[in-house]
This record gives structure tokens, sequence and C-alpha cells, in this order.
């Protein structure tokens, strides 16, 4: 979650991309100017451990991982390298994702919460386990939904993957791109690359499709049906912060459908419309200029930069990219549906 107040392996030690294969949906004249990711394995992180005023603290190259209580070797060292992993993912893809950076970066702030009841006395989000804060630029979560849950038909022990702290640092990451982002987009890719990481620090993206379907799976559908309703496309891609919490206010029980329908739609524009590049490319770049303008001071007020979200379609309606979605998952063993969220007006 986002409060807006507003895998490629190494050449060595470091990190090395791996050639990609054209996705069956796509044209096989398609031409790739740049490869695209099938794979990231970032290298554990080295940390040092330290304290602050309110407890521990645990420092790796670009982040401090801080937590009241003491955290096992295992424990850091695992939330370590998936800190340490989310740029360099981020910047694997051939894509205008990151912030331009001149020179050296302060250490990014993780602030881990020993208990979900911590995590709300501290100003966590009612309804949330973990956030970006984009005033203090510091990630919060709780400790006790870092852990995945057992699957409702697996015999498995629950595992450290780290979904919820992947999501959260790519917003932060990603913080003065973001702004700019329609927040579809942001959540949504925040989402796919929490589904792309099988291994603390490790993603891939050649199965991705599998891996989508085994994330919405755990974290919502828990094996119970694949049949799903998403918020139209039209709906979702007009929603910004204020009807977003709206909707996580009015809608609850199932607040839920808004990121996977902006996972499934970030997933088709990396994968199945836009590995050409296309609109997608187009359209960050734009917005990537839009950010340079504003902190250069031509421009004082972001509202105005907004980028129109049409390059992103070309000549392809949110009905036939509804079709074209449905289609695509139901192949894959998901069944769509699409409706209006609850209190949402019809566009005119």
């Amino acid at each position: 979650m986002q409060r807006r107040q507003h895998r490629i392996c190494k050449p060595t030690a470091c990190h090395r991309v791996i050639a990609t294969v054209a996705l069956a949906m796509l044209s096989p004249c398609t031409v790739l100017a740049e490869p695209w990711p099938t794979r990231y394995d970032a290298p554990t992180a080295k940390y040092a451990e330290g304290s602050f005023a309110g407890g521990f603290a645990y420092q790796s190259r670009s982040y401090s991982i801080l937590c009241s209580e003491k955290l096992s070797a295992g424990r850091v060292n695992e939330m370590a390298t998936v800190a340490e992993s989310v740029r360099g993912v981020l910047e694997s893809f051939p894509l205008e994702l990151m912030p331009s950076t001149n020179g050296a970066r302060e250490r990014a702030v993780i602030r881990i919460y020993p208990t979900q009841n911590d995590y709300l006395k501290s100003g966590g989000p009612a309804g949330s386990s973990g956030f970006f804060n984009a005033r203090s630029r510091e990630v919060m979560v709780s400790n006790e939904y870092l852990i995945e849950p057992k699957g409702h038909r697996s015999n498995l022990e629950p595992r450290q993957r780290y979904r919820l702290l992947v999501h959260e640092l790519v917003h932060q990451a990603m913080a003065e791109n973001a702004v700019l982002l329609p927040l579809w987009l942001s959540e949504g890719i925040a989402e796919y690359l929490s589904s792309a990481q099988f291994a603390p620090g490790r993603y891939r993206f050649n199965e991705s499709a599998r891996d989508i379907v085994n994330h919405l799976r755990t974290l919502w559908l828990h094996d119970r049906q694949n049949t799903i309703t998403l918020p139209t496309i039209e709906s979702l891609i007009q929603m910004d912060s204020r009807a977003w919490a709206t909707d996580n206010r009015i809608n609850k029980d199932n607040a839920y459908a808004k990121y996977a329908a902006s996972l499934l739609l970030t997933h088709y524009q990396f994968e199945l419309a836009a590995r050409g590049r296309g609109g997608l490319a187009e359209f960050l770049a734009a917005m990537k200029a839009d950010v340079g303008k504003f902190k250069s001071g031509r421009s004082r007020h972001y509202g105005r930069l907004a980028v129109d979200q049409s390059l992103l379609w070309k000549d392809r309606s949110p009905e036939i990219v509804q079709k074209q979605l449905a289609d695509y998952w139901q192949s894959k063993g998901l069944k769509l549906t699409f409706a209006l969220p609850s209190g949402a007006k019809p566009a005119k």
C-alpha cells in the first residue's frame, strides 16, 4: 500500500541480464530494442548491526532496517538482501522506471514493527500491514505479515517470501517518479515484482503468468475459486488516491480486487502489449521528462504535468483490453469478470 500524501543473473558476483524469449502472444517478427529480463538474482547483502534510540539498527549498503526488538541474523540477512535487490531489479528493465539520481544517496529507512498492534499504534493505516509514507520516505511493515501463510491445500510450513516488503520497497524506490504515475500502474508494478520474487532477492519473469496466479491464490483467493470479479478497466485507470481510499473503506472485504486488477493490467502492459516497448515506453519517458521539469524548476506543480494515459492504449478501448485480459487469463485457469466498484459512478 502506498500512501500518497500528498531478475537477471550475475555477470560476475554482480548482476547479469539473460536474453529473453518473445511471448507467444507477440508477433514473431517483433524486434526488442533491449533484452527483457527473465531472471534477477541479487547477491547476499552484507550488513552491520548497531542501535538507535528506539532499539536495534541493521545497516546494509543502501538501507537502515530499524526494529524495537532484536531480529535474528537469518531474518536480517534475508530482509537486507530483499531490500538491496529492489533497485537493481527495477533498473534491469529496459524502461524508465527509476528516478534519475546524482551522487550518493542516503540510506533508505525500513521500520519493522514486532506486532500488528505496534504497527498500527505507530501510525500504520487501519486495514493495512505495511505502507510507504511519502512524507517521511520511510517504509513501515508489521513483522507478523512478512511470513507467507500456509496454503489451504499445502502441508508446507509458512515461508519467508517478503511479498509485502517488496511491494512497499518498490514504492519507496520509485517515489519521485511514482507521484506522476497513474495509481493503478504504481500499485501494479509493486504487485508485479512482489509476485515475481520466488526467494529473498531472487526474481523470475519467464513464468510470470503461473507466478501471478499463485500470488493471487495465496494473498486473495486462497485456492477457493477461479472466478474473480475485478473493477472495470475504465473505472480502474481513472482512480486517484482519494477514490482508491474510498473504495478501500466501502469495499474493505474485497479491497484487494483493485490491486489484482492493477497487477493483471501491468502484466498486460509489460508482457502482452509492449514488449516492443511501444506506448508504455513513450508514456514512462514522457513522465520522467515531466519529473525533470518539476525538479529543475521549470514547472511548480506536478498536477499540471500529468501524462495522457492514451499513450498506453493506442487504439485499444477499455472494453477491448478487458476482452483480451479475460481471454488470456482464462487460458491460465482464471475466469475474469468486470464490474463497477460499489459507489463508483459510470463514466459519462
